[in-house]
């Protein structure tokens, strides 16, 4: 009898990845920063919705120079999740915080 696989676990953001997200996500849903973690599902932030989602996307794009449309955003339930696809389309390192422009809008 053969072993079932377990599930397929993600791997954790990168720690300096989550530190310039969170402070992004937090900006845009008008969310306290410190109540944001890779496992924060978007769905639960407040006043979250596709206005939103469309101001995060442009900011993604302006600090990480990651282009996401709205249908692949769609695809990630939590800040990790995004911020895991982030890390896997940058092509450069994560910006710091001081580095990080304010989202737009």
């Amino acid at each position: 009898m053969s072993e079932q696989p377990g599930p397929v676990t993600e791997p954790a953001p990168a720690p300096e990845l989550m530190e310039t997200l969170r402070p992004l996500v937090a900006r845009v849903a008008r969310h306290p920063a410190e109540e944001l973690s890779a496992d924060t599902r978007f769905e639960t932030i407040g006043r979250w919705g596709s206005l939103a989602a469309m101001r995060l996307l442009a900011t993604v794009e302006q600090t990480y120079g990651v282009q996401l449309d709205l249908r692949a955003y769609m695809r990630f339930a939590t800040v990790g999740e995004l911020a895991r696809e982030i890390g896997r389309l940058s092509t450069g390192p994560a910006p710091t915080s001081a580095q990080a422009p304010a989202p737009t809008g």
